[in-house]
């Protein structure tokens, strides 16, 4: 597409900012442990070398190199421990805390990057300087640029239409007082990409590191994307797609563009076929979309082998200690928990999908107050009943990972009136407990087993929860304690303690006095065209059926001998109804 047809048809009135923390394993790592300043270190999960500071990338470290690859390229390489993600974590979040000061429209992409959209700040911004008659040429001066630590990439001399490069220089400078601002507080570099789409911020970003930033201008978009050269490394183009294209002789950006948008339809589908190319050329409409809190928290552990069921408890039950400590922090309650387990069949090599199995938590493992505590001992036995589900102890098994997971996140309020931590506590609506102890023992049935395969490349899988249909189950008094998706089968039962009731609760003072209410004797007087009538002797039914409503009030003084109706929602409340 010619620059001047791409500039008249095209107008780009956003400014979006990519950040990105320099190798941020590694720059918490050196914070952590400031004697590890000016070596070259790398983060090792495993047997692998996820990540390294920018001294060790000049040996020839790269990520997810083996660790016995990377000391052979460099001896003097020093590993740290990453497997616990808590102080990366923590950092993440301080990151996030800063950049939601300068703009609510903030889209987390993992714990170090993160997208930024922050035209309103531009068009205020621009608004001021035009009042007060500032020369915005003045913001295109190659010393503010080195001020701020940014570089253009390609021609920044070609006007567009829409004002934007203007827009976009600003965006520089917004962009440089976050990074600015990061490292006063937390004393981490950041990269940055500036651009009017998030492609081009993304792409413009990995060109200058660290502790730089890069801006793109609309017009250079399509030079971007040739110099990257490879269709693989547009973002978003996985695995799958790239062996798409490559069946289809399609390997870089140059490719995509040569091919009529008709016949790539009819090689990879409509969507696909015209994000990419519309991608190729630098366009891309995707908004910012600000990320709330996750709907899952999880937490994995790899491995070469694992065929011990006390092993897969040791290792659940790290992992679960780990979870509810994240889940602490976010404050909110988890209602279900998930267990992923990936086999290893030696028989069979390309074995290795996920399988996962979910069920609902009661919350007599939950933690019913602010301070309050998971209990890890029934979490963990409520964990090791769902892995029962996955793998057949009583036959040889091989693992190469365990996971687990809170899923289905709710806020709660802890007070003592709250009406939610009433109908949680006296009334089991959402779930039942079948309770068969005679010892106050509460047994959960976990339910029918529910499994998902995925390939292993894929980290979001999802499970429903299992649910119960209310009118089939029935509802013991303990029952009211605690929810759990059950059934009534008690053959696979999980025991769980269970508080006594109190000697008289609210639900017992409201039931006696739903008995004892005139209404529900007012069930068996309603009026119904399929029901019997009971009428006067001397009342033919037909004519009287032919009455206006407001004429039938002579049934008053007629004798009635019908039975009041029982009231069914009573069922719902009281234990074995």
């Amino acid at each position: 597409m010619d620059t001047a047809d791409f500039n008249t048809i095209m107008h780009h009135p956003r400014t979006i900012i990519h950040l990105d923390v320099d190798c941020f394993y590694a720059q918490v790592e050196m914070l952590r442990h400031p004697e590890l300043e000016g070596k070259p270190l790398g983060v090792q999960q495993k047997s692998i070398v996820v990540t390294s500071n920018y001294l060790a990338r000049e040996y020839g470290i790269k990520k997810c190199m083996s660790v016995q690859e990377a000391l052979r390229l460099c001896p003097e390489l020093v590993l740290v421990n990453g497997e616990d993600l808590t102080h990366y974590r923590h950092y993440s979040t301080k990151v996030s805390e800063i950049l939601h000061r300068f703009t609510p429209l903030v889209e987390r992409l993992g714990l170090d990057d993160n997208f930024l959209d922050v035209t309103s700040i531009v068009e205020k911004q621009l608004k001021s300087q035009n009042d007060s008659e500032c020369d915005m040429n003045s913001l295109h001066t190659d010393e503010e640029l080195k001020e701020l630590d940014s570089k253009i990439f390609g021609p920044s001399d070609e006007e567009c239409p829409c004002d934007c490069h203007t827009r976009l220089m600003i965006g520089s400078k917004i962009a440089a007082e976050i990074r600015n601002r990061i490292y006063e507080e937390l004393h981490l570099t950041c990269s940055a990409g500036i651009a009017h789409n998030k492609l081009l911020a993304k792409l413009a970003g990995s060109l200058n590191k660290p502790n730089q930033q890069t801006l793109v201008f609309p017009c250079s978009g399509p030079m971007l994307l040739s110099a990257i050269g490879s269709a693989s490394k547009i973002p978003g183009v996985g695995q799958k797609t790239m062996e798409l294209l490559l069946s289809n002789n399609i390997k870089t950006v140059d490719d995509l563009r040569k091919i009529p948008l008709e016949n790539l339809e009819l090689k990879i589908g409509v969507d696909l076929a015209r994000r990419l190319k519309d991608n190729a050329e630098g366009i891309d409409e995707t908004a910012v979309k600000p990320s709330g809190k996750k709907q899952s928290i999880g937490l994995e552990d790899g491995f070469k082998s694992v065929s011990l069921v006390a092993e897969v408890e040791s290792r659940l039950g790290a992992l679960l200690r780990r979870l509810t400590e994240l889940a602490m922090e976010d404050g909110r309650i988890p209602i279900a928990m998930r267990i992923t387990v990936r086999k290893h069949d030696l028989n069979k090599p390309t074995s290795g999908k996920r399988e996962t199995r979910q069920c609902a938590l009661p919350n007599n493992l939950l933690p019913s107050t602010k301070a309050g505590m998971y209990d890890h001992s029934k979490m963990l036995t409520l964990a090791m009943k769902l892995f029962h589900r996955i793998v057949d102890v009583s036959k040889p098994f091989h693992l190469t990972l365990l996971g687990v997971a809170f899923t289905k996140f709710e806020e709660r309020s802890y007070g003592r009136s709250s009406i939610t931590s009433f109908l949680r506590k006296q009334v089991a609506v959402h779930s039942v407990l079948d309770i068969s102890s005679e010892e106050g023992i509460a047994e959960v049935n976990l339910g029918s087993p529910m499994s998902i395969n995925q390939d292993s490349n894929d980290s979001s899988d999802q499970t429903s929860l299992m649910n119960t249909s209310a009118s089939s189950l029935s509802c013991s008094p303990i029952s009211k304690l605690s929810g759990v998706a059950t059934s009534q089968n008690t053959e696979d039962d999980l025991q769980n303690e269970v508080e006594p009731l109190p000697k008289k609760t609210k639900l017992e003072v409201w039931l006696s006095g739903r008995r004892e209410s005139p209404s529900n004797e007012m069930a068996g007087l309603r009026l119904s065209p399929s029901s019997p009538m009971q009428l006067s002797p001397t009342v033919d039914t037909t004519v009287f059926r032919t009455l206006p409503i407001e004429r039938r009030d002579v049934t008053r003084s007629w004798p009635t001998t019908s039975k009041p109706k029982p009231n069914n929602i009573l069922k719902y409340f009281i234990a074995n109804k």
